[in-house]
C-alpha cells in the first residue's frame, strides 16, 4: 500500500508572526499599566497631565491593536487564498510515495 506524503516548506515569516504577538502584547500590557499611572497622577492633582496622557495611551493603544487585527485578517485571507490555489493548481507537485 502506497501513502502520499506532503513536504511542505514551512512559512519564512513564522518567527515574525509569534513576534509580533508578542511585541503587541507587551505594547498592551505596558499601555495598561501606564493608564493606571495617569489616575495616580490625576489622584496628585495633576489633572491636565493626566487627562493628555491618558487620550495619547488611549490613542496609542487602539491604533497598534488596529493595525495588528488588520495585519492578522489580510494575512490568513491570503495564507488561505494561496492554499486553495495551491491545491487547484498542482496537487501532486512536492509528494512522494511511501510503503507502508
Amino acid at each position: 500500500m502506497l501513502r502520499r506524503v506532503c513536504h511542505k516548506k514551512q512559512p519564512y515569516n513564522n518567527w515574525l508572526k509569534t513576534f509580533t504577538k508578542k511585541a503587541v502584547a507587551i505594547i498592551l500590557m505596558v499601555s495598561l499599566i501606564d493608564l493606571q499611572l495617569s489616575y495616580v497622577l490625576a489622584f496628585m492633582g495633576q489633572v491636565q497631565i493626566a487627562e493628555s496622557l491618558s487620550s495619547t495611551i488611549a490613542s496609542t493603544v487602539v491604533g497598534v491593536m488596529l493595525g495588528y487585527f488588520f495585519k492578522a485578517l489580510f494575512e490568513t485571507f491570503f495564507e488561505k487564498r494561496e492554499e486553495r490555489l495551491k491545491q487547484e493548481s498542482e496537487p501532486e507537485e512536492n509528494t512522494n510515495y511511501e510503503e507502508v
